[in-house]
């Protein structure tokens, strides 16, 4: 009896024991497959237009390039900063008025263009070779000239701009007529020329305060054209550039052998154009012209002296 319940208590004792380090190990069962996540195809590329749809071209008479600072023109400073400025511009030799502007939109010497006097004089016909206006219409683009000086007539050729208005002298008007028409017609191609520095040089002299007070009402109307482009929807999709006709000195701005005479501003932004970024190559006024043609993929005219200043691609 003893030796049975002995027996009964070594069974019960054995069964109960850890198994130990001796033991077979038992692994865990293995974690449910998870299926790969099935790949994300890459976003659709954006490609900005490289080549604007159109072009603003804004000219400033009289305003020189060392006018521009933060405190003066803010709206000038915005545009250096969100486009392409030249180091170094320069107007043809005639630096005046309507020979400057006919080289600035032709891209031809006065020699060729034929506009080598300073005022209005309906007897003396129009500029004598192809306009970025009139190449723009033979190809079925839309043209437009906003102007504060009537001389400026004689480079709009007939038939080649469809809308031309001179709505006041000063940049107001201009700047409001001119803002305005492109919100409401959306033109291809648009000239828009502002009088009031040259009218406070001539006055007061250049670079005095009278002249500065002038460029700051230039940067305001600048400022206003900007805008109805941006507000528009299609500042992303357009070219605009910036520049004038000539600088000056003194009360006088005429003979091209004094370089300050020259020198003008060069700026532009647009599709393509890194922000910031500056234009090493000398620009002449005749070069606009062609930029303006390369920007619109139209074809330069046979002897036009000017060349393209940035590079578009298709």
């Amino acid at each position: 009896m003893q030796r049975a319940a002995w027996l009964s208590i070594l069974v019960v004792s054995l069964g109960c024991q850890d198994p130990g380090t001796d033991a077979a190990p038992v692994s865990p069962p293995p974690p449910p497959a998870v299926a790969a996540p099935a790949p994300v195809p890459p976003p659709a590329p954006v490609f900005a237009p490289i080549h604007p749809r159109r072009v603003v071209i804004i000219s400033e008479d009289g305003l020189r390039p060392d006018v521009i600072d933060e405190t003066l023109t803010p709206t000038h400073v915005r545009l250096m900063s969100q486009g392409a400025t030249a180091r170094e511009a320069k107007t043809i030799p005639q630096s005046d008025t309507l020979p400057s502007h006919a080289s600035m939109l032709s891209g031809f010497a006065a020699s060729a263009h034929g506009l080598w006097w300073n005022s209005l004089q309906p007897d003396r016909g129009f500029i004598h070779v192809p306009t970025v206006f009139s190449i723009a219409r033979a190809h079925g683009l839309s043209t437009a000239m906003f102007v504060g000086k009537p001389k400026l007539r004689h480079i709009a050729r007939p038939g080649a701009v469809d809308h031309f208005e001179r709505p006041s002298y000063l940049c107001g008007g201009v700047s409001r007529r001119a803002a305005a028409y492109f919100i409401e017609k959306k033109p291809d191609l648009m000239f828009v020329h502002f009088s009031d520095p040259d009218e406070d040089g001539h006055a007061f002299g250049w670079m005095s305060e009278r002249y500065r007070v002038a460029v700051g009402h230039s940067d305001r109307c600048l400022e206003r054209v900007i805008a109805a482009i941006d507000d528009s929807g299609l500042g992303d999709s357009t070219l605009i550039i910036v520049t004038a006709d000539h600088g000056g000195h003194g009360r006088h701005h005429s003979g091209g052998n004094d370089p300050v005479n020259r020198e003008i501003p060069w700026i532009a932004r647009g599709p393509g154009i890194a922000p910031g970024a500056s234009l090493d190559t000398p620009i002449v006024t005749v070069d606009t012209a062609a930029t303006v043609l390369a920007a619109l993929r139209l074809p330069a005219p046979p002897k036009m002296i000017g060349l393209p200043k940035l590079t578009f691609t298709p």
